[in-house]
C-alpha cells in the first residue's frame, strides 16, 4: 500500500487554521504559574493575617513597636519568597534547556515521503508512522496495519496488547508493542485523550514526594501548636496578674508564637533544594522526570538492568555467520538473509548490523509477524521468483529445538566456533504448512536451518567502575536479559566482573521453581538470562514485596513493564519514545557510568534537606519550649516578633540558604525522621535549658532591667543559633570555610551593634528595628562565659548522640 500523507500545501492550510498539535506543557512551571505559587502559597495567606492582626492593633492602641513589628514579620515572608522566586527561576531556566533534548521527534508521510518533524508541529489529518516502542502521540484511526499491536496499559491499566485493523481507533498515550502501520491524526493538542487527563490531573493533583509529605506532616502539627500556645496564652494573661507584663506585650508575645511556628522558610528552603538538586542532576547529564525519584536515590538496595545499553553500547555488528547445510550456497543464504533484513518491518539494532548483506531485487513482500519478546522470533512471508517463502529469525536456543535432524550439526558448529560468548541468532525456512498466522501460533514449527548469525557489541569500558561504586555503597546488581548465559557471562568477563555460572539462572528455570527456590533465587544469583518482559516484572515485584527499595535501568518495550513497576526508572536516551515517557529518570547520551554521580547527588539533596529542617525545626521547638516555660512565675519571654525575624533571617534563613547551595554531603541518609528530630530535640532543648538557666544567673548576680535580660537573652540564642549552625554545617562535607566565615561575621556584627554604642543613622535604625540595646562590660562577661559552656555542652552532647543515635 503506498501512502502519500498531506501534501506541503494541506499542511500550510491546516496551520494557518490553528489545527496544529500545539497543547500546554508541563514539563517545567510557567513563570507566572511560579510567581503566583510562591506569592499566594498558604504560608503568605497566614503571615499576611499575622500582619494585619498586629496592625490592627497599633492601629487601637498606637504603640510604634506593633507597627514595626508588623514590618518585621513582612520582612520575613519577603526575604523567603524572594529567595524562592529567584531559585525558581533559575531551575526553570536551566530545566527548559535540558528538556528540549527530550522532545518527542515523530515520523510522518507528506508528499509521499517519511518526514521527522517535532510533533508539536503534527496538523489535523497528518499521517503518522508506528513503529514498535514508539508512542501513539495524537488520537487517530489506523489507516495501514501490518500485524499492529497497542498496548493501552498507561491509559486502561489492561496489559494485553489489542490488535489494530485499518479503520480502528488508537489513542495518545499507548504505544506500539509489535508490528509496525500508520495511523491518521484526528484529535490534536489539549483535545487528544492523554493531554485531556494530563491536564485535568495537572489541574487537581500536586504530586509530593514522599518527603515533602513527612515536612508538611510536621508543619500542621507545628501549627496546631500554635493555635494551642496561643490559646493558653490567651487564658494565661487574663487569670494571672503581672504589673509588669501590658497588653500590648501580650500581642506581640501571641504573633511572636505564630510567626515562629509557621515555618513558611523550611517549606520554601526545601523545595528550592529539590529544584537545584533537579537542575544539577540535569547538568551531569540525566533528566530527572518525576521528583520523587530525588529522594529515592538514597533508599536504593537494589540496581537492575538489562545488559543491552547499559553494559553496551548497543552499537552491534555482524562478527560471523555459518552456514549449515549444502542445500544453498553462502551467497544464496547471505541474499535470502539480506532480502529478510530490508523487507523487515522492524529495524531494531540487531537487524541494522545486517543490513550491508545484499538483497534480491524482485522479492516481494507478503506478510509479516513481527518479532516478539515473547517467542523471540519473526516470521516473514515473501514471494521469490514467484514462489512463496517463509522466514524464520530468532534466538538460537529458542530455534534449536524445532530444527528436527539438523539439531546435532547446528550443535556441532555452535560448540567447535565458540559461538556462546555471542548474541547468537538463527535464520532459516519454515517448512511446516500452513498460513502465517497459524505458523506463529504453533508451538511444533519445522524449520530448515540456513545458517548461524553472530553479533557482537561494544563493551563500555567504564561500566565497571560505575558498578564497582556503586557496591562500595552497599549496593546489589542484577544482570535481567534476553541474551543467553554465555554471551552475558562473556560481556561480564570483558569489562572485569567474573561471574560462575552457579550465580546465574535462565527464565526456563525460574518458571520450573517453587515460591520459596524462586525467591531464594531471585536474592542469590547474579544474571538473570532468557528472561520474557514477564519474567523482569515478575522480578521486581518480588523485591518491591519483601520492601527491597529497586531502581531498573533498561532501553526496550522489554523493559517497559520492569521500569514502570520498579521504585525508579531508569531509561537510556537513545531507548524507545515510551521507555523514556514512563521512566522516572533519562539517561542523556545513554551514559550508564554517571549513574553514581546521580545517586551521589540524590543523597546530598536529601542530606540538604535533612540540615535545613534541623536549623528550622531547631527554632519552631525552642519557641514551643520557651512559651511553655513562660507560663511559670518568674520566667520571662525574651522574642518578639523583630527579634525572631532577626533569628529566622540571619541565623536560620540565609545559613540554611548556604547549605542548599554549599552541602557536599553525599553519604546515605539511612532514617530522615530519627536523624532529624534527634537533633532537634537534643538543641532546642539545651538552648532552652540555657535561656532559663541564664535568666536566673542574671536575676541573682546581674540586676539587669527586663529590656536588658531580654537584650542578653536574645544575644546568647543568637550565638547559639550560630554554633547550632556550625553543627549542621560540620555534616555538610567539603570546605566549611563559607560556613564559619559567615557565621563569625554575623556574630561580629551583632557584638559590634550590642556592644558599641557608635551613633550612626543606619546603625541607630539597625538598633531601633531589631530592638538592640547596648549592654555594659559586666553583661557581656557574663554572655561570654554562658555561651562558651553552652558551646561546648551542644558539641559534646551531639557528639554523644551522633555515636548512639544519629543516621542508624
Amino acid at each position: 500500500m503506498e501512502i502519500q500523507g498531506l501534501t506541503s500545501g494541506e499542511v500550510r492550510e491546516r496551520q494557518k487554521q490553528g489545527l496544529t498539535n500545539k497543547f500546554a506543557s508541563h514539563k517545567t512551571k510557567t513563570y507566572r504559574e511560579i510567581v503566583v505559587e510562591n506569592i499566594f502559597s498558604l504560608f503568605n495567606v497566614i503571615t499576611l493575617s499575622i500582619v494585619l492582626m498586629v496592625i490592627f492593633f497599633y492601629l487601637k492602641y498606637h504603640d510604634e513597636r506593633l507597627l514595626l513589628d508588623s514590618i518585621g514579620i513582612f520582612f520575613i515572608a519577603l526575604t523567603n519568597t524572594s529567595i524562592a522566586l529567584y531559585q525558581e527561576f533559575r531551575a526553570k531556566k536551566a530545566l527548559d534547556k535540558v528538556n528540549l533534548l527530550l522532545k518527542t521527534q515523530v515520523n510522518v508521510m507528506r508528499d509521499g515521503k517519511n518526514t521527522c518533524i517535532d510533533r508539536a508541529e503534527i496538523v489535523k489529518d497528518d499521517v503518522i508512522e508506528l513503529t514498535r516502542g514508539d508512542q501513539v502521540v495524537v488520537d487517530g484511526t489506523v489507516v495501514f496495519s501490518r500485524s499492529l499491536e497497542i498496548d493501552e496499559s498507561l491509559l486502561t491499566g489492561e496489559s494485553v496488547p489489542i490488535d489494530k485493523e485499518e479503520g480502528n481507533e488508537v489513542l495518545s498515550g499507548s504505544f506500539c508493542v509489535s508490528g509496525s502501520g500508520y495511523y491518521k491524526a484526528v484529535k490534536l493538542g489539549d483535545e487528544s485523550h492523554a493531554n485531556s487527563v494530563t491536564n485535568l490531573a495537572k489541574k487537581y493533583k500536586f504530586v509530593l514526594t514522599p518527603l515533602q509529605k513527612q515536612i508538611n506532616l510536621i508543619l500542621k502539627l507545628l501549627f496546631g501548636i500554635a493555635v494551642l500556645l496561643s490559646i493558653a496564652e490567651i487564658i494565661s494573661y487574663h487569670v494571672t496578674v503581672n504589673p509588669y507584663y501590658t497588653y500590648t506585650e501580650h500581642i506581640r508575645k501571641i504573633a511572636t508564637i505564630l510567626i515562629s511556628l509557621v515555618p513558611q522558610g523550611l517549606v520554601l528552603t526545601a523545595s528550592i533544594t529539590f529544584a537545584l538538586g533537579v537542575y544539577r542532576i540535569s547538568k551531569i547529564g540525566a533528566i530527572i522526570q518525576k521528583l520523587n525519584a530525588v529522594e529515592s536515590f538514597s533508599n536504593v538496595e537494589y540496581v537492575c538492568m538489562d545488559k543491552t545499553g547499559t553494559l553496551t553500547e548497543n552499537k552491534l555488528r555482524l562478527h560471523s555467520l555459518n552456514i549449515i547445510g549444502s542445500k544453498y550456497t553462502e551467497e544464496q543464504i547471505k541474499e535470502f538473509l539480506g532480502t529478510f533484513v530490508f523487507h523487515s518491518t522492524e529495524k531494531n539494532a540487531t537487524i541494522r548490523s545486517l543490513e550491508n548483506l545484499p538483497a534480491i531485487e524482485n522479492a516481494k513482500y507478503l506478510n509479516e509477524m513481527p518479532f516478539s519478546s515473547a517467542t523471540k522470533r519473526t516470521l516473514l512471508e515473501l514471494e521469490i521468483n514467484g514462489e512463496k517463502k517463509v522466514f524464520i529469525f530468532g534466538a538460537y536456543d529458542m530455534l534449536l529445538e524445532h530444527t528436527g535432524g539438523n539439531k546435532t550439526a547446528i550443535e556441532n558448529i555452535f560448540r567447535e566456533n565458540n559461538l556462546g560468548i555471542y548474541r547468537t541468532l538463527l535464520f532459516g525456512l519454515v517448512s511446516s504448512p500452513g498460513s502465517l498466522e497459524g505458523i506463529n501460533e504453533s508451538t511444533e514449527v519445522e524449520i530448515e536451518p540456513l545458517c548461524i548469525i553472530s553479533i557482537t557489541d561494544t563493551v563500555r569500558k567504564d561500566v565497571f567502575e560505575a558498578i564497582n561504586l556503586f557496591r562500595d555503597k552497599g549496593i546489589k546488581f542484577k544482570i535481567l536479559t534476553g541474551d543467553s548465559p554465555e554471551a552475558v557471562k562473556a560481556i561480564l568477563k570483558e569489562i572485569g566482573w567474573d561471574v560462575c555460572l552457579d550465580e546465574m539462572v535462565t527464565g526456563t528455570m525460574l518458571d520450573s521453581m517453587n515460591e520459596k527456590d524462586y525467591n531464594e533465587s531471585i536474592f542469590e544469583k547474579t544474571v538473570f538470562a532468557r528472561l520474557k518482559p514477564e519474567h523482569k516484572l515478575n522480578i521486581i515485584k518480588t523485591f518491591r514485596k519483601f520492601k527491597k527499595h529497586t531502581a531498573m535501568i533498561g532501553d526496550g518495550v522489554n523493559d517497559l513493564p520492569a521500569i514502570k513497576s520498579a521504585d525508579i526508572g531508569i531509561a537510556m536516551e537513545e531507548g524507545s519514545a515510551i521507555t523514556k515517557e514512563v521512566a522516572d529518570i533519562v539517561l542523556l547520551k545513554n551514559k550508564f557510568s554517571l549513574l553514581p554521580e546521580i545517586f551521589n547527588e540524590g543523597n546530598k539533596i536529601v542530606n540538604s534537606v535533612s540540615s535545613i529542617s534541623k536549623l528550622f525545626l531547631t527554632k519552631n521547638f525552642l519557641v514551643i519550649l520557651l512559651t511553655v516555660v513562660s507560663f511559670l512565675p518568674f520566667i520571662d519571654f525574651p522574642l518578639t516578633p523583630r527579634r525572631i525575624s532577626l533569628l529566622n533571617v540571619f541565623s536560620i534563613g540565609l545559613p540554611a540558604f548556604i547549605i542548599t547551595l554549599k552541602n557536599n554531603n553525599i553519604s546515605k541518609c539511612v532514617n530522615f525522621t530519627k536523624e532529624v528530630f534527634s537533633f532537634v530535640i537534643t538543641s532546642s532543648v539545651i538552648m532552652a535549658a540555657v535561656t532559663v538557666l541564664s535568666q536566673l544567673v542574671f536575676h541573682i548576680y546581674a540586676g539587669l532591667t527586663r529590656p536588658e535580660l531580654h537584650m542578653s537573652l536574645t544575644t546568647i540564642l543568637v550565638i547559639l543559633a550560630v554554633i547550632n549552625f556550625f553543627i549542621v554545617a560540620s555534616e555538610s562535607g567539603g570546605s566549611k570555610k563559607i560556613y564559619y566565615t559567615y557565621g563569625i561575621l554575623l556574630i561580629a556584627l551583632f557584638v559590634f551593634l550590642a556592644g558599641f554604642n557608635i551613633d550612626l543613622k543606619v546603625l541607630r535604625v539597625l538598633r531601633i528595628f531589631y530592638e538592640i540595646i547596648h549592654l555594659n562590660f559586666i553583661n557581656w562577661i557574663f554572655i561570654l562565659c554562658i555561651t562558651v559552656v553552652s558551646s561546648v555542652l551542644l558539641f559534646a552532647v551531639h557528639k554523644v548522640r551522633e555515636k548512639y543515635i544519629g543516621n542508624t
